[in-house]
């Protein structure tokens, strides 16, 4: 292992995508869009589809818990989301615009989480009745920066540099949603390596005290060395 590094050294994005939620449109559309909704609830581990068919589509509303937005045609993790946020705009765009060829997705849930769905076709009639297009410009290029920020940490780097940037991730998390999250499958889903080497990288990390891990759940990071 390379030199030691504390952890004052932390993840870009993770750190920019919580100082920079626009907190203020996502309560607005809450507000205003919840009578309009149909209550739903999800098990850690559980999954919601978005985007299949026009007629069952939604925009989910999450009003508590944690979860990943994944791409449903290769399980490619996109994003670890927290509530209070909104989810299934894309989905909702290309299938309330007919688009073509166009990608779908489904939630994974970190935690248990609950919230409610309004159907696209109602959203968009509401976003139009009450001018909420103004805080759906605001979430989603919110997300882009982070999309674009996201891309240099995680693409073009070894095992163990992916495994280091989600390891100090989720040291982020706060402690109520992390003690419901195993570290070795939240990295191994968001990096496809195998279950032996991530639990390897892990293993040798815990015996140096760099981490310490109880039951699969991160408890803390002590020191990281920039390369293994």
């Amino acid at each position: 292992m390379k030199p030691d590094i504390t952890h004052a050294t932390t993840l870009q994005s993770s750190l920019f995508a919580s100082a920079t939620k626009p907190k203020k449109s996502i309560k607005h559309l809450h507000n205003i869009l919840k009578p309009y909704g149909l209550p739903f609830q999800l098990a850690a581990s559980e999954e919601m589809p978005l985007g299949r068919e026009r007629r069952n589509t939604s925009v989910i509303f999450v009003s508590t818990g944690c979860f990943s937005l994944c791409n449903a045609a290769n399980n490619l993790y996109i994003a670890t989301l927290f509530a209070p946020t909104v989810v299934g705009l894309v989905d909702g765009y290309s299938l309330f615009h007919n688009v073509n060829r166009r990608p779908t997705h489904y939630i994974h849930a970190e935690t248990h989480c609950q919230g409610w769905q309004v159907p696209v076709d109602t959203f968009a009639k509401k976003c139009d009745a009450f001018d909420l297009w103004h805080d759906i410009a605001c979430i989603l290029a919110q997300r882009m920066m982070i999309m674009s920020m996201r891309e240099s940490e995680l693409v073009g780097i070894d095992a163990y540099g992916k495994i280091r940037t989600l390891l100090m991730e989720l040291a982020l998390y706060p402690r109520e949603i992390r003690n419901q999250i195993k570290a070795a499958s939240f990295i191994q889903r968001r990096t496809r390596l195998s279950r032996s080497q991530t639990m390897k990288i892990l293993a040798e990390l815990k015996k140096g005290n760099f981490i310490e891990i109880n039951n699969g759940i991160l408890m803390a990071i002590n020191k990281l060395p920039v390369g293994f």
